[in-house]
């Protein structure tokens, strides 16, 4: 059961912690990590979210450079200025910043790395869009102790990067090629999902941007989240 436990922790744990740990800072900007369930943006009939409780946190205001899902956890980049976000929302959009995902998924990729290529949806357009993605562990639920049909269905934990940035372009690249995220109540398995939760204890989406490489005035540096447990897994 280590690896359900571990599991659990990777993509459930957050969603107690009141406070948004920083796991860097400067003059410029703010490197947070986002848990599941608060909101990037504040707005109407939005009682929480990053840009506003961080705020409150740190004494003064911020602004976002890129969003994360609602759902989506970690790490989210903030600036103290207009400036300093215009600028490193236009390094995030030039792909200077580069931005990794990890997904936990139902079933099992055709290759161990590859490219999702389908157009999506987007204001009722359909636009391009391109995601790549690298098996980094293939698991059963059976090899937990489960005994049932589940235990039986591969789960599969992806990294994945974007070369398109369209909304929830993750989520719907790996739900068009048969690899749902395990808790994603709008695009996944609903049947799963439900196994999920009940079987694994696994009650959100798992999603995380997990790591993000800056171009610090001293270099490329690369920060992941502490909560790396998955890269034993």
């Amino acid at each position: 059961m280590k690896i359900i436990r571990l599991l659990y922790i990777i993509f459930d744990k957050m969603g107690s912690v009141s406070l948004i740990p920083i796991e860097y800072q400067d003059s410029e900007i703010i490197l947070a990590n986002k848990r599941s369930g608060l909101a990037s943006q504040g707005g109407s009939g939005v009682s929480h979210s990053v840009d506003t409780d961080l705020a409150a946190q740190i004494g003064q205001k911020v602004y976002l450079c890129h969003r994360l899902d609602k759902d989506t956890s970690g790490l989210l980049l903030c600036a103290k200025s207009p400036q300093a976000a215009n600028k490193w929302s236009r390094l995030i959009a030039e792909k200077t910043v580069k931005k990794e995902y990890m997904a936990l998924c139902f079933g099992q990729p055709k290759s161990p790395k590859g490219k999702i290529s389908l157009p999506i949806r987007e204001k009722g357009l359909m636009k391009d869009a391109l995601t790549y993605f690298e098996l980094e562990k293939s698991l059963l639920p059976k090899d937990f102790g489960l005994e049932n049909d589940f235990g039986l269905f591969p789960i599969s934990l992806l990294k994945l990067t974007l070369a398109t940035g369209r909304t929830h372009q993750i989520r719907i690249h790996l739900a068009q090629s048969g690899l749902p995220i395990i808790g994603d109540d709008k695009y996944g398995n609903f049947v799963l999902n439900k196994a999920a939760k009940r079987d694994l204890g696994l009650k959100r989406l798992c999603l995380c941007a997990f790591r993000l490489t800056l171009p610090l005035l001293e270099g490329q540096k690369t920060f992941q989240i502490k909560d790396d447990f998955f890269l034993d897994i």
